[in-house]
């Protein structure tokens, strides 16, 4: 028995072995063309306003909009191409404003999706890995027109409140200073004394940080001590409740190390349950003064709602996914499964996720400023493709169409202060563009309608995007699949951020 047994952990070694030493196919690379383009007779969608300028032409030189106009012309360019534009709609490229790389195969499975689904700039918000030496390098090569990926505006290169954290947050403030296209992402479970130090010197030194809101800390403290933005759905909900104080005393209890009992903690159904307009509005009026963003990543909600629907859980979308991430989700969706077992339990987690919709609508109507995330490489949550329901999420928010792509496009630029370059068709500004069949305006839906692709000087046809999604599913299936998810196992082993 004994033989058989050292038999099989022989194999199985040598198996993950062979895996390890397997190839990983080479990353995609940017298109190398001196093409200019004119786009004739197009409609351009103008989100700010809720307006389309028809019969546009646009002439795109470089990787920059070099002209726009409403009548014909034709530039002196023998390397122009002409393409028609009638009928269709032109709109700048999408930003996903809570994405992860998260492992350092993102060349492989992730990067190529973003660019196939119109995805042309991310916030990368750090994950469990630290990739930060292949994520600069990524950065240099995106914007050097050679690897094929959304550019990194910015990313976060520090976490601070995550599980085992003790790091001392004035020199981490000192290390993200270092590079200005860098941020401290705010995980849940930091306390408010390096909480307060680490915003003091990072305000100090103009260092942005972002993230999640603390579970022991008011965020309307948070909010006036200089957080950027705020992520996730359950913001308003965990704060606007007469049980909020409770429960942030008993994550700061928690996260101490003192004793506490489970019975310290408030009811989640008793929280949802008691929300309290005031404090809502107080909240919001606080951040709407401080200037702070939300960044709700309902698709993450919507997930949890439905971890019961097996339809759901059957998502095609799951081709583009190596084993080993689709096991993780698996294994996540079964927890919520049990999670929603208890009476209540599946009424709550739906009520939660269509109240956090209403809550983000509200918010955003007294002028709170909303970027869409969608928190990619969480359960469910697909590079690129889940922008387009994070879009659907938000006009189901209450957000019109124009208002959820804004929320994609010109306040993204906004926020990183590169309005200058990006977020609106304007002449002058770099020519990330999508040219749509449909009109985005009339059904948020439409940005999905996706003809051509114009990223760093070069067009994508339709054609090149589906060859980005077939290389995607060809890495993440087989043993291509196998061995990314040994390769993807073993660095999480090594540099495990939590």
């Amino acid at each position: 028995m004994m033989k058989y047994a050292l038999i099989a952990v022989v194999f199985f070694a040598l198996l993950i072995l062979v895996l390890w030493l397997y190839p990983l196919a080479e990353p995609l690379t940017q298109k190398s063309s001196d093409h200019s383009y004119i786009i004739k007779g197009v409609n351009i969608v103008d989100a700010e306003a809720d307006t389309v300028l028809h019969n546009q032409f646009v002439y795109i030189k470089g990787d920059r909009i070099e002209r726009i106009a409403s009548d014909a012309f034709t530039p002196d360019d023998a390397n122009m191409v002409q393409v028609e534009g009638t009928g269709k709609y032109l709109i700048p490229g999408l930003w996903d404003m809570h994405s992860h790389l998260a492992f350092q195969i993102a060349p492989q499975v992730i990067m190529p999706l973003h660019i196939a689904h119109g995805v042309t700039n991310i916030r990368d918000m750090q994950g469990i890995v630290n990739i930060n030496e292949e994520r600069r390098q990524w950065r240099q090569d995106i914007l050097a027109e050679k690897l094929l990926g959304p550019r990194l505006i910015g990313f976060a290169d520090e976490i601070v409140g995550a599980n085992y954290d003790e790091q001392d947050v004035v020199e981490v403030v000192n290390r993200t200073a270092a590079d200005p296209n860098t941020f401290i992402k705010i995980y849940s479970g930091i306390l408010s004394e390096r909480y307060f130090a680490l915003a003091k010197e990072a305000n100090a030194r103009g260092v942005v940080f972002a993230g999640h809101y603390p579970n022991a800390i008011n965020p309307i403290d948070a909010s006036n001590a200089g957080q950027r933005s705020f992520e996730h759905a359950h913001l308003f909900i965990k704060h606007a409740n007469p049980l909020a104080d409770q429960n942030r005393e008993y994550y700061r209890a928690l996260y101490s190390d003192e004793e506490v009992d489970a019975s310290d903690r408030p009811s989640v159904v008793a929280m949802l349950e008691g929300f309290d307009e005031e404090q809502f509005n107080e909240l919001v009026d606080v951040m709407v003064k401080n200037e702070t963003y939300f960044c709700p990543t309902h698709v993450t909600r919507r997930y949890e709602a439905l971890a019961y629907d097996q339809d759901f859980l059957d998502d095609p979308n799951l081709q583009y996914v190596p084993p080993l991430v689709a096991m993780i989700w698996s294994d996540d969706a079964s927890g919520m499964h049990e999670y929603a077992k208890p009476d209540g339990m599946q009424t709550y987690l739906e009520d939660f996720y269509t109240k956090g919709l209403e809550l983000t609508g509200r918010a955003h109507d007294s002028g709170v400023k909303v970027l869409a995330g969608t928190d990619s490489y969480d359960p469910y949550s697909f590079p690129g493709i889940s922008l387009h329901q994070e879009l659907e999420e938000l006009v189901k928010a209450g957000l019109t169409p124009a208002e959820a792509l804004v929320s994609a496009t010109s306040e993204p630029a906004v926020y990183f202060g590169v309005t200058a370059d990006y977020g609106r068709v304007e002449a002058g500004k770099v020519a990330d563009l999508l040219l749509l069949s449909k009109n985005p305006l009339e059904d948020i839906r439409n940005t999905r309608t996706i003809e051509r692709l114009y990223y760093n000087g070069n067009q994508y046809e339709k054609t090149d995007l589906e060859a980005m999604k077939t290389y995607v599913a060809d890495n993440a299936s087989g043993i291509k699949g196998w061995a990314l998810s040994v390769k993807m196992f073993l660095r999480l082993m090594k540099d495990n951020r939590h």
